[in-house]
């Protein structure tokens, strides 16, 4: 019981220090954005600090970095906040025609397997769609359901069901 209390402690602190670290201007993506996406481990490649070009696609406030995108309860609605960062990647893509994304669909733990692996598709695919629209090439996407087999919170709240409903954005290699 000691062991997972401090692994639990860890984890707080390790989000903690991440919101902390957080650079003025970058405010595109909420503490509860940066939780989740330390908890669930994603990795990322592909857009690398030398990169100018979160500058040219759309200016302030335009970032590459948030590539985790929320939704309400039983619903695969993108959220209008959401899509400025998903065109600033949308235009990543089509700048960097070799670049790959994939597109990780999440639910939280309520309702069957089934039907969170396609409520998790759905999410995903929205996200795919929006992009394609704004002109990236579907070769260059790839869709992934987890369902609710990757949780980003443990707990069972409904604030831990918010961050399992999402779609993460991972840069990949061919």
């Amino acid at each position: 019981m000691q062991l997972k209390h401090f692994k639990y402690t860890l984890l707080i602190s390790s989000i903690l220090a991440l919101s902390a670290c957080s650079a003025p201007g970058h405010k595109g993506q909420d503490e509860a954005a940066a939780a989740a996406d330390a908890i669930s481990g994603a990795q990322t490649s592909g857009v690398g600090d030398s990169s100018n070009f979160g500058d040219q696609a759309g200016g302030p406030g335009q970032s590459l970095a948030k590539r985790t995108y929320y939704f309400d309860y039983d619903n695969s609605q993108i959220h209008d906040q959401d899509k400025p960062a998903i065109s600033a990647n949308a235009d990543y893509l089509i700048a960097h025609a070799t670049a790959r994304i994939i597109l990780e669909g999440h639910t939280d733990p309520r309702g069957s397997r089934e039907y969170n692996v396609a409520l998790g598709e759905r999410r995903a695919n929205a996200v795919a769609d929006f992009m394609k629209e704004k002109g990236v090439s579907p070769e260059q996407i790839r869709v992934v359901s987890y369902g609710a087999q990757r949780l980003a919170a443990p707990g069972r709240t409904e604030s831990d069901y918010r961050l399992d409903r999402r779609v993460v954005l991972v840069y990949s290699k061919k």
